[in-house]
């Protein structure tokens, strides 16, 4: 595990010295939305399939889904810790634009489901200090 954050570290110090701030943006994205289990899309589809409307259906959701929250009209997914197999163990901050492979993923699953494009926005991350990690969902 030692040398992949040493991996990880450089990779994401390269990218960030090397490659400008919309390329390193997109790249993390596609990597997120290619680590999102088909299994996973598959069982989100389900709750959509079986829904009358986005409201009922976000309601099964979240009541499979505990990081789905609700506030009004937002949609928001809230991580308690980081579940990124690749840095939840990781030991010290990582660039500000990493966790755009957790927006990817989150997209990935939403527009898979959904059938067309949403926005996602990353409003907070433990690996920048903050206590959770929160993205916005637009649908």
């Amino acid at each position: 595990m030692k040398y992949l954050h040493k991996w990880l570290g450089v990779l994401m110090d390269n990218l960030d010295a090397q490659v400008d701030e919309k390329t390193r943006i997109k790249v993390l994205e596609n990597c997120g939305r290619a680590c999102i289990p088909r299994s996973f899309i598959e069982k989100v589809q389900a709750r959509r399939n079986s829904a009358k409307d986005i409201d009922e259906f976000l309601t099964k959701l979240s009541q499979m889904w505990s990081h789905l929250q609700r506030d009004d009209d937002n949609i928001y997914i809230v991580y308690e810790k980081c579940y990124c197999p690749l840095v939840k163990a990781y030991p010290d901050k990582l660039s500000p634009l990493f966790c755009n492979c957790s927006r990817g993923w989150i997209k990935e699953l939403f527009e898979s489901v959904l059938g067309k494009p949403v926005g996602v926005d990353l409003e907070k991350s433990i690996k920048q200090g903050n206590d959770v990690c929160k993205f916005r969902v637009r649908l």
